[in-house]
């Protein structure tokens, strides 16, 4: 019997192939999310096979997880620092750590604009990228994060291309 085909997930410029390929890439990868980018972890993780690249995922999501992931308490959640150290922490438990750290919509008042940082490490390099969010939904604003990060994480395995 054979498997059924995959549908493409809901963005746009990551299709099945790219998955795929992050999942062949040979990296054993650890997440660390907080604050946003969960649909990322999910775009992973209800593709097949996707064992054989995410080993992990943590979502330190209050202030307290995020301080008992780390050890220590971040000067703020929502930096490079942070994404830098949660990058760092996961990728003691694998050969790629994957780090999003965001400051989403919410119904609090809050300091600072929408915003994330993705932080993603290997023994060889590290890159970290600051995303400004327009203004949405939560919902929306967590999807356009998680296509950036699939995107960022396909081009630091080198497995990117068309659909």
């Amino acid at each position: 019997m054979t498997a059924p085909a995959v549908a493409p997930y809901f963005f746009p410029m990551i299709g099945n192939k790219t998955i795929e390929r992050i999942q062949a890439s040979g990296f054993r990868s650890v997440w660390a999310v907080t604050g946003g980018g969960i649909a990322a972890v999910h775009a992973m993780l209800v593709h097949p096979g996707a064992s054989r690249f995410v080993l992990d995922v943590r979502i330190p999501y209050s202030a307290e997880a995020l301080e008992k992931f780390l050890g220590d308490k971040p000067v703020s959640a929502c930096s490079e620092a942070a994404a830098r150290l949660m990058a760092a922490k996961a990728l003691e438990s694998g050969t790629l750590g994957v780090a999003c750290t965001a400051a989403l919509q919410t119904n609090r008042a809050r300091k600072g604009a929408d915003r994330a940082y993705i932080c993603i490490q290997s023994l060889e390099k590290t890159v970290c990228k600051r995303i400004d969010l327009e203004p949405g939904t939560r919902a929306e604003q967590d999807t356009t994060l998680s296509e950036i990060l699939l995107t960022l994480l396909a081009d630091f395995v080198g497995e990117h291309d068309e659909r």
